[in-house]
């Protein structure tokens, strides 16, 4: 007599465990490694800015923060503001803050001032 071949129910609940163990460690990996690749975007949008604020200052002597300028992309909205620190004109506060997805990244919210002070220091 011939046996039949093929899986066993245990042999597949087996697999399925194992599957599920294997995706419980790589979806917060993955996860952590988007909402990194996000912020690595938002610093380089905000150090683009801040390189167009300076441009700005050397043909006009001041830095335009009177519009309010804001941008968006999936995972931050952008503004760029008047330092609060100095007179009008005079200095600027560029903001990453994040929405969607990104809301819960550990960083928050990404500034970077004229004076070249970034925070939070550890997110840069």
């Amino acid at each position: 007599m011939h046996r039949a071949r093929g899986f066993t129910l245990i042999e597949l609940m087996i697999v399925m465990v194992i599957i599920g163990i294997l995706a419980a460690i790589a979806i917060p990996s993955y996860t952590d490694y988007v909402r990194k690749a996000q912020r690595t975007d938002a610093q380089a949008t905000l150090t683009q800015w801040a390189y167009r604020m300076e441009r700005q200052y050397t043909q006009d002597n001041l830095y335009d923060t009177d519009g309010a300028k804001q941008e968006k992309s999936d995972a931050y909205k952008f503004e760029a503001l008047r330092n609060p620190n100095k007179e009008k004109g005079n200095g600027f506060l560029l903001k990453a803050i994040p929405i969607n997805s990104q809301s819960g990244d550990q960083c928050g919210v990404l500034k970077l001032y004229d004076t070249g002070q970034k925070q939070p220091e550890k997110c840069w």
